[in-house]
């Protein structure tokens, strides 16, 4: 994320989304309420008598958006800001939908009556992050490999790659190859330069592609480490993301620390410890100073109840983390109401 301009005293905030988390960010910072301005296309002005059939023309232009509905598809690069046109050449009071994306290199400029302390951590933590590369995974065994992708929201499933194998074991070398090979092809269209890589996977398959592409591809691999998994596939990234290995290699990743919270939350809820979840729970915890640090999904910080909670976090400076639900901890947040705490001291019944 770019900042261009900033004026607090005015509620105003002028940026540049330069990448996919970008826009994820963008989501959890924008609310109703707010007017945000960026360039659009809209149908121009047509006269009352002219045929309805003829084709509108869309012309470019700057519209300032009272903000009504935010929408954002998981992993997608399209932010929809949905509301009424309150500044603009034409159509004012009208609805109209700016549809953002990273790669347009388009400014937009989000204008709050306040900003809050989360939003604006929010904000300095996307630009921070927007200098980390993204970690690449290759979830393998003899069968299937997966490819995916560690963002600052969650784990994006690439592709899955068979190696077409009759048995348990390779038939030929050849085949050993194609299958290798195959998986060199897709990393390449996604691995940059100083992108790490890690192989992952149960077995001996993970340690022989780590030295096939070591010899076949020294550059592609330069940046790669190797770690045994009980599970290939999707649940093999998830084993890697509990075991520390990729927090060696992005410490700063959103994905790592939820996960690492919600892990430690459920260990302490198994343990009878200091902690609450549900809402209704936390809200009572809040109330009375218990509570060292609230955990909260996305979603729900976007309903009103989730509001409330942050707002009395706020009040008793207790610490706080806002956790995507578009990854496995995430959900696991999300079936306990979507909220929890770590307590200070447990209250008496």
């Amino acid at each position: 994320m770019k900042i261009i301009f900033k004026d607090l005293k005015k509620g105003e905030i002028k940026l540049v989304p330069e990448n996919p988390d970008d826009i994820w960010h963008l989501y959890n910072i924008i609310r109703k309420g707010d007017l945000v301005r960026a360039v659009t296309f809209r149908s121009t002005e047509q006269k009352r008598d002219m045929i309805r059939s003829k084709k509108m023309e869309k012309k470019k232009m700057k519209l300032g958006i009272r903000v009504e509905d935010v929408k954002f598809h998981e992993f997608s690069d399209r932010l929809r800001i949905h509301g009424l046109i309150e500044e603009g050449p034409q159509d004012l009071g009208s609805y109209h939908t700016l549809n953002i994306t990273s790669g347009d290199n388009e400014p937009l400029t989000i204008i709050k009556e306040e900003w809050t302390n989360y939003e604006l951590n929010r904000l300095e933590e996307a630009v921070r992050q927007g200098k980390q590369t993204i970690v690449l995974f290759i979830s393998l065994d003899e069968d299937t490999a997966t490819i995916a992708i560690l963002r600052q929201s969650g784990v994006e499933w690439i592709a899955d790659i068979h190696s077409h194998q009759p048995g348990k074991m390779y038939d030929t070398p050849s085949t050993e190859r194609e299958y290798f090979e195959d998986i060199i092809n897709l990393i390449k269209q996604y691995k940059k330069e100083e992108t790490p890589l890690i192989i992952i996977g149960p077995g001996f398959t993970r340690e022989q592609l780590f030295k096939y592409g070591k010899e076949r591809e020294s550059e592609l691999f330069k940046n790669s480490i190797t770690y045994g998994t009980g599970h290939a596939g999707m649940n093999g990234i998830q084993e890697a993301l509990k075991s520390g290995v990729v927090e060696r290699i992005a410490r700063e990743n959103r994905v790592v620390f939820e996960t690492k919270l919600v892990d430690k939350l459920l260990e302490e809820i198994r343990r009878d410890g200091l902690v609450g979840y549900g809402k209704r729970e936390v809200e009572v915890l809040l109330e009375s100073g218990a509570v060292k640090h609230l955990l909260l999904t996305e979603k729900l910080l976007r309903e009103e109840s989730g509001e409330r909670l942050l707002r009395l976090a706020q009040q008793h400076n207790t610490d706080f983390t806002v956790v995507s639900i578009s990854h496995d901890a995430g959900r696991k947040l999300e079936g306990l109401g979507g909220a929890a705490a770590f307590l200070r001291f447990k209250l008496q019944n």
